[in-house]
């Protein structure tokens, strides 16, 4: 065993003392980290109340669409009902006033004819 052998040794030895310095420094960071506070509950549990509140809102709004849309149908069944009979009466009056504005012109010719 030569001086190379020892200061090799020597050498190696600092290097591993080093590198063991630093992974104990790397680990007493990771320990010395404050550690995550879990203690939210509380907020995680008013987040699930106003979830729930949100979900119940929607279906109550979802409801109300439901009736409203329900509501639009009846309204445009009438709407179209009602046209249908307004067409009616709209051509019921048209051939009324036709042969009134017939028998009128046949009357005045009859009293025409008459004199």
């Amino acid at each position: 065993m030569g001086l190379d052998d020892i200061f090799k040794a020597i050498t190696m030895g600092t290097s591993l003392a080093r590198r063991a310095m630093d992974l104990k420094q790397q680990v007493d960071s990771l320990r010395g980290a404050p550690p995550i506070d879990y203690s939210q509950a509380a907020d995680v549990g008013a987040l699930d109340r106003r979830i729930a509140n949100l979900e119940l809102l929607a279906r109550n709004q979802a409801a109300r669409i439901s009736a409203l849309e329900a509501g639009l149908e009846v309204s445009s069944a009438l709407t179209e009902t009602l046209a249908r009979r307004l067409g009616t009466i709209f051509w019921i009056a048209l051939s009324s006033g036709i042969v009134t504005t017939a028998a009128l012109a046949v009357s005045i010719a009859a009293l025409l004819g008459a004199h």
